[in-house]
């Protein structure tokens, strides 16, 4: 009988060997790229993503990290005068800071080259002051609770979810890509409330083991904040897991195609994890989540300095990264593969 882990290499090798994809299209509305760890690669991600879900769909990205991290690989050095944060506020304190911006995004084709060639997607930048943004939030849903009014509280919690819903109708995308913070209070805990699906990164070391049991705890067990809050609000839908991706791989094996074994011990490891929590994925089995990808070396590097998704680096080409020249390898190829497979997963 094969097992689990078995599976998940068995079809990692079909995808880089072979190219192998899931037929189909993104079978949600609203996606949010979550960890609560950071240095996971969760911006190489979601920036990639971002640009391989506009090739299908008109999409509004919305940056909830404080780090803005992807902004900056959206809208590199530009000015952003109305980011999500003016969008939010209003909903969240009322009229004392002032109406919500009536033109919140920024068509990313005016900054980021590569977004030309797709259709057009919108970004709601992030801002520093999203640091501060959780004492704002809960002060607010502690008051509506106190006050016994499920409706407040649960306006609150889809303060994030009416903005995005106002800005989509406004630029007639058909869907929304969120990026979050690797701390769950504040606007993470927003874009969980307005995701359909969760896109879950996981490093292979301890700490992101121990991030991911804690993300799907949060995300399933009555007794912790965001099921607690959910039913303060009178009962809310729980968003599933669309894709568990572990991230920066290695490759030494000399078996084509296998992770090293640190990367198998830690793969296997994530998947008893994951398979203690069944009812958060749509997969029968949740191993059919998984994505394998590479730590991306150079690749990633010259993506996210320049503003490059990995589907469109040239094998053979030269980029200067932080003074230092470095060249796309043959590797490439296999690294576009990993985000075509997790693409075709969600």
């Amino acid at each position: 009988m094969t097992t689990s882990l078995e599976k998940v290499l068995e079809t990692h090798s079909k995808v880089v060997e072979e190219g192998f994809t899931h037929p189909g299209g993104l079978k949600y509305r609203n996606y949010a790229v979550s960890t609560l760890r950071g240095g996971v690669g969760k911006s190489t991600i979601a920036f990639n993503l971002a640009y391989e879900m506009s090739v299908s769909r008109q999409l509004l990205i919305a940056d909830l990290c404080a780090q803005c991290n992807l902004t900056e690989n959206l809208m590199r050095d530009a000015d952003r005068e109305v980011t999500v944060l003016h969008s939010l506020q209003p909903i969240l304190l009322g009229p004392a800071f002032g109406a919500a911006p009536s033109d919140a995004s920024y068509r990313i084709s005016h900054y980021c080259d590569p977004f030309k060639a797709v259709r057009a997607s919108y970004l709601m930048p992030g801002n520093a002051e999203l640091f501060a943004f959780p004492s704002m939030l809960y002060q607010q849903l502690q008051t509506a609770h106190a006050q016994q009014n499920k409706s407040a509280v649960k306006a609150l919690l889809e303060s994030l979810k009416t903005a995005l819903d106002a800005e989509a109708k406004d630029k007639g995308t058909e869907g929304v890509l969120l990026d979050t913070s690797p701390f769950y209070a504040g606007g993470t805990h927003l874009a969980w409330c307005a995701a359909d699906a969760i896109i879950i990164p996981v490093r292979v070391d301890e700490h992101s083991l121990e991030s991911l049991e804690l993300t799907l705890d949060l995300l399933s067990n009555p007794a912790r904040d965001f099921m607690t809050w959910n039913e303060r609000a009178g009962g809310r839908k729980t968003p599933k897991v669309a894709a568990i991706v572990m991230t920066m791989v290695g490759s030494k094996s000399q078996m084509k195609a296998t992770p090293d074994s640190a990367s198998r011990m830690y793969i296997g490891r994530a998947l008893d994890i994951a398979q203690r929590y069944p009812k958060l994925f749509d997969f029968p089995d949740p191993a059919d989540a998984f994505v394998i990808t590479d730590d991306f070396v150079s690749s990633g590097r010259i993506s996210g300095a320049k503003s490059l998704p990995i589907s469109k680096l040239k094998i053979g080409s030269f980029h200067t990264v932080d003074g230092k020249r470095l060249q796309v390898n043959a590797s490439a190829t296999r690294y576009q593969r990993e985000i075509s497979y997790l693409l075709s997963v969600l």
